[in-house]
C-alpha cells in the first residue's frame, strides 16, 4: 500500500460570494494523500463546505486549480461521468429518496455505472447495508426508518461505486453517539481496507479524532495542521 501517493492537489483556491464581499476560499493549497484520513475544523463560515463543494464538481471556483491525480478536474470530457464514478458524497442530511426501500435507494447510485449488471447492483446493495448493520431494514422504504439508520443507508450509498475519493460534511451531525461512532468505524475501515482517501468537515473533535491529519481554518485559508 503505497500512503505517499497525491490524490488530489489544491492550488491557490478562491471562491467569493455576494458580488465578491464574502470570501470563502482565499488562496487555499494543499494536497491529499491515496490511503489516508483528513479532517477539516473550523468555525461556521470558514470555507469548509464551500471547499468540499468545488472538490466535488457541485461548484466552481474564481480562481485556482483543483487536481486529481494530476489532471485538473475541469479538464474532464464528463464531469457527472467523474463525479459518480470517483467520488463519494455523505452530508449532513442523507438526501435519500423516501418512496424507496434502502436497497433501491443504493441501487439508484450504481444504475449508471456499466461496471454492474442488475444483479450485482442488488447484491452489493444488500452487502453494503449489511455492513452498516441495516440487515433487517434492505427492503424497508427510506421514510419509515429511523434519522440513523437513513445516515447509515446514505454512507452504503456514498460507498457504492467505489470512490477513490469520499468528501463528508458533517457526516454524523444527526445522529446519536453510538450510530455516530457505528458510521466513524464503518469510514475508516473502507478507507483503510481500499486505500481510498476521505476529507471530512466537522465541528465535531470525536470525529477529527480518526483522521490521519487535520487542517484548521480561518477565513477560508489553512491556518494550522496537525
Amino acid at each position: 500500500m503505497d500512503n505517499n501517493t497525491t490524490l488530489l492537489e489544491v492550488n491557490s483556491l478562491y471562491k467569493t460570494y455576494d458580488k465578491a464581499l464574502v470570501k470563502a476560499l482565499n488562496g487555499l493549497t494543499f494536497s491529499l494523500k491515496k490511503g489516508k484520513i483528513y479532517a477539516i475544523m473550523g468555525s461556521s463560515g470558514c470555507g469548509k463546505s464551500t471547499l468540499l463543494n468545488l472538490i466535488g464538481t457541485l461548484d466552481n471556483a474564481d480562481s485556482g486549480k483543483i487536481l486529481y491525480e494530476g489532471k485538473e478536474i475541469d479538464k474532464f470530457k464528463d464531469i457527472s461521468l467523474f463525479r459518480r464514478e470517483y467520488i463519494g458524497f455523505v452530508f449532513q442530511f442523507h438526501y435519500l429518496i423516501p418512496v424507496l426501500t434502502l436497497k433501491e435507494n443504493i441501487e439508484t447510485a450504481m444504475l449508471l455505472n456499466k461496471h454492474y449488471t442488475p444483479q450485482q447492483r442488488e447484491q452489493r446493495a444488500i452487502k453494503l447495508l449489511k455492513q452498516m448493520g441495516l440487515d433487517d431494514k434492505i427492503d424497508a422504504r427510506a421514510n419509515k426508518v429511523s434519522g440513523g439508520q437513513r445516515q447509515r443507508a446514505a454512507i452504503a450509498r456514498a460507498m457504492a461505486n467505489n470512490p477513490k475519493l469520499i468528501l463528508a460534511d458533517e457526516p454524523t451531525g444527526n445522529v446519536d453517539s453510538q450510530t455516530s461512532a457505528m458510521i466513524l468505524k464503518h469510514l475508516k475501515e473502507y478507507v483503510k481496507r481500499l486505500n481510498t482517501t476521505m476529507l471530512i468537515a466537522t465541528h465535531d473533535p470525536n470525529v477529527a479524532a480518526i483522521a490521519d491529519e487535520t487542517f484548521y481554518m480561518q477565513d477560508g485559508q489553512i491556518v494550522d495542521k496537525v
